[in-house]
């Protein structure tokens, strides 16, 4: 091989106390880290200074370096790597540890003005190589507006009274004028019609003729007679004149009889208006024989024939006038008292208009999911 260029090494300690050449070169073996030294600064300046993280291919952390996996490590064996970050990314035990950073599933943010907390882990959802992000619930994309609300004062109108006299309309009498319808009088003559027990009957008299017959023979004679038919006929008699009357008699018995004997007498009868009828009479034919007949010399006498007459004495019949008096047909005055119409005040009430609020406008919860182009690796941290 060649000459080797070889540089000055050490632990750590030694390397912390030694301040070297201007521009020497030594190496920490303890952590395996290249120094540059000033020549008056004790222990340098660290090429790759603790506390810095890097992406690292392999799965295990190289000499000088440990696996960003929020592991507790030692403050005194880690004691440069403590007094650059702290307890930072956790406190560890909180007296003889700490915690490196955790960059499992996560990716590093720089520090700046929205993450000003240098070690805040952000968000609680693992990195993948397809980002969900977190679900958002109610976002505000409006604020609350509340408008003023507006009240109107209220207005009352006068209400308005109107007073009517009282009103009499003047009654209406109509008169009806007496009317007369003249009466009508008829004349009856004197009449008789026969008997009238009221009035004293005139009396005709008819004179009585006798004649004397001589004595006659009529020869015998027989004839026959054809079959003839007599219609029947009904004659009507007039009233006549009997009349029954009746009373009672009574007949005393003889001494000790307890009972009395009445009698019925009759003293008079009266005759009603009635009627005779004679039915239809047919005669077959027959003969009649009439023998001879000798009438001995006789005498017919026709007594005075007397009819009792009715009269009806002179009489008017009168038909009275009928006279409608005077009269009247009213109509009572009519009054409407006083009185009065009112319009009460019309009272409109204030109006009031409330304030108008309009509500925050939230969007309801969503997600996005990304596929972020990745490769994944170790990230370290130098001790």
């Amino acid at each position: 091989m060649a000459t080797q260029l070889q540089f000055r090494r050490g632990t750590s300690a030694q390397n912390n106390s030694y301040t070297g050449l201007v521009g020497e070169i030594t190496l920490d073996t303890d952590t395996n880290n290249i120094r540059i030294h000033d020549g008056s600064t004790a222990g340098g300046a660290e090429i790759i200074p603790a506390g810095t993280i890097l992406a690292y291919g392999a799965a295990s952390a190289p000499t000088g370096y440990l696996l960003c996996d929020n592991s507790a490590v030692s403050r005194t064996t880690y004691a440069r790597l403590f007094a650059v970050i702290g307890t930072g990314y956790g406190v560890g035990d909180g007296s003889t540890t700490f915690n490196v950073p955790d960059l499992r599933d996560k990716v590093p943010l720089g520090k700046g003005t929205n993450n000003t907390a240098l070690g805040a882990t952000n968000g609680s959802a693992a990195a993948s190589a397809v980002m969900n992000s977190a679900t958002k619930t109610g976002v505000t994309t409006a604020s609350n507006n509340t408008g003023t609300g507006t009240t109107g004062t209220g207005t009352t109108g006068t209400g308005t009274s109107g007073n009517s006299q009282a009103t009499t309309v003047a009654d209406n009498t109509g008169n009806a004028t007496s009317t007369t319808a003249a009466s009508d009088t008829g004349n009856a003559g004197s009449t008789t019609v026969g008997y009238n027990a009221t009035n004293a009957p005139s009396v005709i008299t008819g004179t009585a003729t006798t004649g004397n017959s001589t004595s006659t023979t009529v020869a015998t004679n027989t004839g026959d007679s054809q079959a003839t038919t007599v219609a029947s006929n009904t004659g009507a008699d007039g009233a006549g004149d009997l009349t029954l009357t009746t009373y009672t008699v009574n007949q005393t018995l003889a001494a000790g009889t307890k009972d009395v004997t009445q009698a019925t007498l009759v003293t008079n009868v009266t005759q009603a208006n009635h009627t005779h009828s004679i039915p239809s009479l047919t005669v077959n034919n027959h003969s009649h024989s009439i023998p001879s007949l000798t009438v001995n010399n006789h005498t017919h006498s026709i007594p005075a024939l007397t009819i009792p007459s009715l009269t009806v004495n002179d009489h008017t019949h009168s038909i009275p006038s009928l006279t409608v008096n005077n009269h009247a047909h009213s109509i009572p005055s009519l009054t409407v008292n006083n009185h009065s119409h009112s319009v009460p005040g019309l009272s409109v009430p204030g109006l009031s208009i409330p304030a108008l609020s309009i509500p925050s406008l939230s969007v309801n919860g969503f997600s996005v999911a990304t596929t972020l182009p990745s490769e994944v690796v170790q990230y370290i941290i130098k001790t």
